[in-house]
């Protein structure tokens, strides 16, 4: 399941797992890189809210709060499927 252009979970037989994409500055080629194993889709998703403002390096509130508000919106197109 795609999240956006740089995030997507999947699963195993045991976990859902957070991906996230990287493109090599070298080649430019694209690779998905796993960023972590889950329990639940809600774990997952509280993850990769996490991991995308952190992304911000917390360089002010503003900054943070627009993140914030991307990640929201990509999870609530996810609740309209």
């Amino acid at each position: 399941m795609l999240i956006g252009k740089d995030w997507k979970i999947g699963s195993d037989s045991l976990n859902l797992i957070l991906y996230r994409r990287r493109v090599s500055k070298k080649s430019g080629k694209e690779r998905w890189s796993i960023a972590g194993y889950y329990s639940s889709i809600k774990n997952a998703l509280e993850a990769l809210a996490d991991n995308a403002i952190l992304e911000t390096d917390l360089k002010d509130l503003k900054t943070i709060v627009k993140k914030q508000d991307e990640i929201y919106q990509l999870i609530k197109k996810l609740r309209n499927y």
